[in-house]
């Protein structure tokens, strides 16, 4: 199994990784412009501690795991609410909040999250059941 599974296209070995742009097909919105993918584990563990603050259209994919049936998030340590968006394998919304700092959440069914700045939801109008595309930059 690769930490793939939620189909993200990844590019070729490189010296930096690209950033993505996340779509949500059904309102016809953009979610974020400038998403980097937690691709390693290093990068998950570390997320968006590294951060002060983000701006509208930053952000940070994490694909899950097929052996995992959900997937589980925290802000434990972090100086700021996040917007989190999460995907099931088809790319549809299947949860959205609003995490202040030194919180956890977990979504059943979960393949993806996506962390944004706070204020993204709204903005986006994105709801439970949007299709969502994530392509690279």
């Amino acid at each position: 199994m690769t930490a793939n599974t939620w189909r993200i296209p990844l590019p070729p070995l490189c010296i930096f990784m690209p950033f993505y742009t996340i779509f949500n097909r059904t309102r016809q919105t953009w979610i974020a412009t400038r998403v980097e993918l937690a691709h390693t584990a290093h990068w998950r563990r570390v997320g968006l501690l590294k951060h002060d603050q983000l701006e509208i259209g930053q952000g940070l994919a994490i694909p899950g795991r097929s052996w995992i049936p959900f997937m589980a998030i925290h802000t434990i340590g972090m100086k700021f609410p996040i917007d989190v968006f999460f995907l099931d394998k088809n790319k549809r919304v299947v949860g959205l909040f609003t995490v202040p700092p030194n919180r956890m959440v977990c979504v059943l069914g979960a393949q993806c999250v996506l962390e944004t700045a706070e204020g993204t939801i709204s903005t986006s109008s994105t709801r439970l059941g949007d299709e969502i595309i994530l392509t690279i930059n």
